[in-house]
């Protein structure tokens, strides 16, 4: 097996799954095959919750649990797809300019949503879909599923490197975050781009401080004396799933928001909160958040009228403007009015911590971190209403043991939390969260608590089996 691995990113483990896949894989192909192995990690987020589909920065960390996915080329258009996990069926479909879905929820979107992306990227450069090569491939996931931790991304990125690899296609790693960045719209969801960035542009032992609109990454030190205690409150949060209705009606709540304020404060080309953010070079949220307020109420209705009214705009553009269009338009709720100010509020007030957090951590004032995050988690809970009663308690468990911060971790609705500590009071806050949370809801907790450490970024190597 080919030890030139690329940072030496793979551990012991993950070559060992490459190599139990690849002997499985090789079976079913013929021992000529040449088999690429994909290394995608999850990510969990430090802070930075629901910005980067506005466009704002994130301060995530890879880390050390990975999907791993080996590939080999198929002299047709077909993708074939296992997972080592019988849970999830096997799955075929075939290469062409359009691919359709399966219907939502299936795993294999996100594999669909992967090759999707290489061809629509790779048209641009003059690669034809039908001079490609299909593929073969096997998945070992060992990201937890619907816990808050981009096991979905991982999915997608690791089936990215994977087909680019067979076809003889390469890009540096921040064109392929790029490239990646949108794919979960395939699947429904209108996130932004931070999942996949994370998974392809980690660093050992450091976060990320991740921008966007362009996409542009710089590592950030993780101070020797931090550690990070990430716990499952078991409470699915699926994206591809009933969550997705909530998340896509955040995203539309943001977008309006931002609309609203470009025509308070005469600015043009304005479709995300961070649009406004980079116009006003002095900006803070305090006065952003009262020209909101003065320019529209906190609230308004679902079928978007008294918005176009506000916007000066016909009701159908302002709606195909925010919900989209075909398949893949935004359904709302008639019921409920959409929330403008207080979204906006959290958006803008995490920006700003994210900078902060930044320096804190470089710095290594790891107190200023975890009030920041105590600060990220009360804003999730109160403004974006994305929390729920098992995550804070769970939040407030980790702090009684001794936590320095703790939050939500991505997107919320369930999932996961993040605690920062120092490394010795690491078992202590386990502990804590086993007896105040795990055992009074009768939940297992062996595999739903752990310190995590940042993990080195996707990469993806030739398998050569003995």
């Amino acid at each position: 097996m080919s030890r030139s691995i690329a940072s030496q990113a793979w551990d012991k483990s993950e070559i060992e799954r490459a190599a139990a896949l690849g002997r499985d894989l090789r079976a079913q192909v013929g021992g000529d095959a040449r088999l690429f192995a994909a290394r995608a990690p999850g990510r969990v987020n430090l802070i930075g919750e629901h910005t980067d589909y506005s466009g704002l920065p994130v301060l995530p960390v890879a880390i050390d649990r990975s999907t791993i996915l080996v590939a080999a080329s198929l002299p047709s258009l077909r993708v074939t797809l296992r997972n080592a996990d019988p849970s999830y069926p096997a799955r075929e479909f075939v290469l062409q300019t359009r691919i359709p879905p399966y219907p939502a929820g299936d795993w294999a979107n996100y594999v669909k949503a992967a090759v999707q992306g290489v061809i629509d990227h790779f048209a641009g450069r003059g690669v034809e879909v039908g001079g490609m090569s299909g593929a073969a491939m096997l998945v070992d996931g060992r990201v937890p599923v619907a816990a808050g931790l981009s096991s979905s991304a991982a999915l997608t990125v690791g089936a990215t490197l994977a087909l680019m690899a067979v076809n003889g296609l390469d890009l540096p790693p921040i064109e392929t975050a790029s490239m990646v960045a949108r794919s979960e719209w395939y699947v429904g969801t209108m996130a932004g781009g931070m999942d996949q960035a994370a998974s392809l542009l980690g660093q050992r032992d450091h976060a990320l401080f991740i921008e966007f609109d362009p996409l542009r990454a710089r590592p950030v030190k993780m101070p020797s004396d931090a550690a990070l205690v990430v716990a499952d409150s078991r409470e699915i949060a699926d994206k591809s799933g009933k969550v997705r209705t909530e998340y896509n009606r955040r995203v539309v709540e943001c977008s309006l928001a931002a609309r609203l304020l470009a025509r308070a404060l005469n600015l043009v080309g304005v479709r995300v909160l961070g649009d406004v953010v980079r116009a006003r070079k002095e900006w803070n949220t305090a006065a952003l958040v009262e020209a909101l307020r003065r320019a529209a109420p906190e609230r308004l209705d679902p079928d978007l009228l008294e918005a176009s009214a506000l916007l000066d705009a016909p009701a159908d553009v302002v709606a195909r403007d925010l919900l989209g269009e075909g398949a893949a338009r935004i359904a709302l709720d008639p019921a409920r009015p959409l929330e403008i100010l207080k979204r906006a509020r959290h958006v803008l007030s995490e920006t700003g911590r994210v900078l902060e957090a930044v320096r804190a951590l470089e710095e290594g004032r790891l107190d200023e971190m975890g009030a920041l995050m105590n600060q990220s988690h009360r804003s999730l809970a109160e403004d974006f209403d994305c929390s729920t009663a098992r995550l804070d308690r769970m939040v407030e468990c980790a702090r009684g043991a001794g936590a320095l911060g703790a939050r939500l971790t991505g997107a919320g609705f369930g999932g996961s939390i993040v605690a920062l500590c120092r490394p010795a009071d690491a078992s202590r806050i386990i502990a804590a969260l086993v007896r105040g949370y795990y055992v009074p809801s009768g939940l297992e907790w062996q595999d739903a608590c752990a310190v995590f450490r940042a993990s080195p970024g996707a990469s993806v190597i030739e398998l050569a089996l003995d």
